[in-house]
């Protein structure tokens, strides 16, 4: 993502932060080792959050160690998806402010860095589990102003999961991912969270997130 416009991303982040989001407290109500997440906006934002820190912090590791053979361009790819998910980070982190979950611990024993298979099957599997996340949850919340800000995050997510499926099989995405009618996978943030455990050592109380 150019600086203009990550410049122009955090300023709408700003405007929304402006207009008087108000997140709820905080009221653990599970084990001291679970993670809470909050209620109703402050809980999604949070669930978004844990998503897009699992997603920089894997691009992260596969620009560190970037897998056999691979040429200039795709490590280029590979540099411009991870700026993009740090920016994506950042903007719910500057959302949250002090309503933040704390810093996760990935997880990322399944993929073998490595391989190119390997990475890219998992960056569309990680991508295609922040599409199903974003479509899944924009109707929950209740301060509408994020259905704007989400509906353009998702589309990201969604061309960074054709090109890493299309990296692999070209012109797959259209045929394994989108429906009949052209839409992309939506799934309940409930549904999602059990899929998120696998990228993380983190354990989180996910109980009052809206359904």
């Amino acid at each position: 993502m150019h600086s203009e416009s990550r410049r122009r991303f955090f300023k709408l982040a700003g405007g929304i932060a402006g207009a008087g989001v108000l997140l709820s407290a905080c009221h653990p109500t599970s084990g001291p080792t679970d993670i809470y997440l909050g209620t109703g906006d402050q809980a999604l934002l949070n669930f978004l959050y844990i998503i897009q820190q699992i997603e920089a912090a894997f691009y992260t590791q596969a620009v560190a160690t970037p897998y056999y053979n691979i040429t200039h361009l795709e490590y280029l790819a590979l540099q411009d998806v991870r700026d993009q998910e740090i920016t994506h980070r950042e903007f719910l982190k500057t959302l949250l402010a002090e309503k933040a979950v704390t810093k996760i611990s990935p997880d990322f024993s399944s993929v073998t860095f490595a391989d190119r298979t390997s990475l890219m099957n998992s960056a569309a599997a990680i991508e295609d589990l922040a599409v199903s996340a974003l479509n899944g949850s924009l109707h929950l919340f209740a301060n509408t102003a994020y259905a704007f800000t989400f509906s353009k995050m998702v589309s990201v997510e969604a061309r960074h999961s054709a090109y890493f499926r299309d990296s692999v099989v070209p012109n797959s995405f259209g045929t394994t991912v989108v429906d009949v009618q052209g839409r992309d996978q939506a799934q309940s943030p409930s549904v999602v969270m059990a899929s998120v455990q696998k990228y993380t050592h983190t354990r989180f109380d996910s109980s009052n997130l809206p359904k």
